[in-house]
């Protein structure tokens, strides 16, 4: 399963979790959000980043089954995950060097909400953070 959030100009508008794993889930995402974009007025782009995530040790056997796949390791008295976060951005706009998006969709793996809110989170201050130099 997969979480799919819409951001637009800083703000969630749209959240939802889909059945399809991730690889799949991100292309069905960029061609629908490819028949919405304007390439007159902005770049289309598919960027691959990676958010880790924490949890209390121990862990139920329900969620190491969800974090198998992104090989799970101890850290001190946690267990972390470093997984794929997809942005679909299609609404930028450039200043110099640096691009502002404005409309991107989000596709990440669902685990939990909790860890939703984690990436989401992640991915708006990402969003709002200028670019260094």
């Amino acid at each position: 399963m997969s979480l799919v959030a819409r951001i637009s100009n800083g703000k969630v508008v749209e959240k939802r979790v889909v059945e399809e794993k991730i690889m799949e889930a991100v292309k069905k995402e960029g061609a629908r959000w490819l028949d919405r974009w304007n390439p007159a007025l902005s770049d289309f782009i598919i960027l691959r980043d990676f958010v880790t995530l924490s949890y209390q040790a121990p862990i139920t056997r329900e969620l190491l089954e969800k974090i198998r796949e992104f090989s799970p390791k101890r850290v001190g008295d946690k267990i972390e995950v470093t997984v794929p976060v997809f942005e679909v951005v299609y609404n930028s706009t450039w200043a110099g060097d640096n691009m502002r998006i404005d409309d991107a969709v989000v596709v990440a793996p669902h685990i939990d909400d909790a860890s939703d809110e984690q990436i989401i989170s992640s991915v708006l201050q990402e969003f709002a953070a200028p670019e260094e130099e």
